[in-house]
């Protein structure tokens, strides 16, 4: 994914198996895993960036809304170069989310 190509800071949805394992504390909605199917797509140095950013941002790099469930499955966008993890921005949507669903089958 590393390229010196301007083109690379567009920001481009993935839509590849990813999943965000949660459950409900108190009223609290904890992050227990990031599932990563593998892939060139999500790899950086920093490992898997899906991993990286929901880890230590957690489900601030939400910009969905769908009802809260178990396992959610995710598209996901980095803006930014994944060479400089650190300068770049992670954003996820569960798949659930109905506009954006309905916005990415339009443009298949």
């Amino acid at each position: 994914m590393n390229t010196a190509n301007a083109a690379q800071h567009d920001m481009r949805w993935h839509n590849d198996g990813h999943t965000i394992t949660m459950r409900i504390n108190r009223s609290e909605i904890e992050i227990v895993e990031v599932s990563c199917p593998g892939g060139d797509e999500c790899s950086s140095r920093s490992g898997c960036v899906v991993k990286y950013f929901v880890s230590r941002y957690g489900l601030e790099c939400n910009i969905g809304a769908c009802a809260p469930e178990e396992v959610m499955e995710i598209c996901w966008a980095l803006v930014g170069d994944d060479y400089d993890i650190d300068a770049a921005q992670l954003w996820f949507v569960p798949i659930k989310d109905e506009v954006f669903y309905a916005w990415m089958q339009s443009r298949v």
